[in-house]
């Protein structure tokens, strides 16, 4: 029997565990730099939501049960409500339907579902456990317990899924073991909170699609229904337009989206506005590699190898469907992790790849482009039967509503691609 070392507790991880422990010949420990979330409170658990789409969605039915008990904890979108300033929004239904979850919530259902279903003898899970070095000559993990002493976990297989600032990509890249690139997208954003239904119930949002709303001026807002009535999202914004800078006090915070976001402005309470403007304003970092593993023994999946953008809700999707392919990979050589990493390495690569591309350049910035993607979205659909030349799919629609692989969508939608990079460089 193999033990295998997991780096983060993330759903990836444990995703990963789940995969591994249902082969019948692997010792799973995991080890995870943050606290138990069984332990937090679940007012202090919200985080940000997660889009659950086909792909995500498809390996997570691998694991029996997983998907339903996911479903209790989240909420089925049928698609996307575009808000102008005035007037009504325009609606944009997917024929495949995403499931929104919060990211906290979907660790915990992972995890627990993982402890229900293995002994200790063959799971091993640590919290407030930091990595904070690998030797990859004596295939050791070098760990930090929750007093402060160091400890090592000696492995046969290792995993890096310690996300997009992870140890042990840093490590190995430290070592050339692989080539890295790390930069951080131009937006940055704040998280956002507010009730789905007005306080004095006369206006209630739709509890089943995404809300969504362009500002101008790079300036937007995404807010997703979760199970509490409560819209969980984030407002964009290039980092010199910070719409909220000038806004000294909470009444401020309220007054701008009164003024500027109408369908926000019946639900918003005074509370909201006060933990928006405490919200500090976050960067998202971006990751390439050029491998997904280094000799026969170790491995990275999800954010870890390649973080994207949330533009197009891929990250978490691209990372669950990692272990998918991977596990494909086991059962087609059998096990000999000396063959399965380096051919996961060659099928996987060029589909993150393409999915950095498609993450950074499939939402238009200019408002022409972004006039064109809302009709090609709405009325480019209908006209398709009849002028199927004329109204290709954008990107985005092939993304959410087939499972090509990501380096196939980017091929067929380069043009629009290279449109979009365009416009943004100009």
């Amino acid at each position: 029997m193999q033990k295998v070392v997991i780096i983060g507790a993330g759903p990836v991880g444990l995703l990963l565990a789940h995969y591994l422990l249902s082969r019948r010949n692997y010792q799973v420990e995991i080890y995870e730099s943050r606290l138990d979330p069984r332990l937090a409170e679940q007012s202090s658990q919200r985080t940000f939501p997660i889009a659950l789409q086909s792909r995500g969605l498809n390996a997570i039915e691998q694991i029996f049960g997983l998907k339903v008990a996911l479903a209790k904890k989240g909420v089925w979108s049928q698609g996307v409500l575009i808000y102008p300033k005035q007037g009504k929004p325009r609606q944009i239904n997917r024929k495949m339907p995403t499931l929104l979850i919060d990211r906290n919530q979907l660790s915990l259902v992972l995890l627990e579902h993982l402890l229900e279903q293995y002994s200790q003898e063959l799971l091993t899970v640590k919290f407030d456990c930091p990595c904070v070095d690998i030797n990859p000559e004596t295939q050791e993990a070098i760990l930090e317990s929750k007093n402060g002493e160091r400890f090592t976990a000696k492995y046969d297989r290792l995993v890096g899924a310690d996300g997009v600032r992870s140890l042990v990509r840093e490590v190995l890249s430290a070592r050339a073991d692989i080539q890295c690139q790390k930069n951080f997208i131009p937006d940055v954003y704040k998280s956002l909170h507010v009730p789905r239904i007005a306080p004095d119930k006369t206006v209630e949002l739709a509890g089943n699609y995404v809300h969504t709303s362009t500002l101008g001026k790079g300036i937007r807002l995404v807010l997703a229904p979760q199970p509490d009535d409560w819209l969980h999202g984030t407002l964009i914004f290039p980092p010199d337009n910070n719409p909220l800078e000038n806004c000294t006090t909470d009444e401020a915070v309220l007054a701008y989206f009164q003024d500027n976001i109408a369908f926000i402005k019946p639900v918003m309470r005074l509370e909201d506005a006060a933990m928006l403007r405490q919200q500090p304003v976050s960067k998202i970092m971006t990751v390439k590699c050029d491998r997904m593993h280094v000799g026969d023994r170790i491995l990275l999946v999800g954010d870890a190898a390649h973080a994207v953008s949330p533009s197009i809700g891929q990250g978490c999707n691209a990372s669950l469907q990692d272990v998918q392919v991977f596990a494909q990979c086991l059962d087609r050589y059998e096990d000999k992790w000396e063959e399965a990493l380096p051919a996961f390495t060659v099928e996987r690569l060029s589909d993150v790849h393409a999915l950095r591309e498609l993450s950074d350049y499939s939402f238009p910035r200019s408002k022409s482009m972004m006039l064109e993607f809302v009709f090609r979205l709405t009325v480019g659909k209908k006209l398709r039967p009849w002028f199927p030349l004329l109204t290709n799919p954008l990107p985005m629609e092939l993304i959410m509503e087939s499972e090509l692989p990501y380096s196939e969508v980017l091929k067929r939608g380069q043009g629009w691609i290279n449109r979009v990079r365009e416009s943004i460089q100009n």
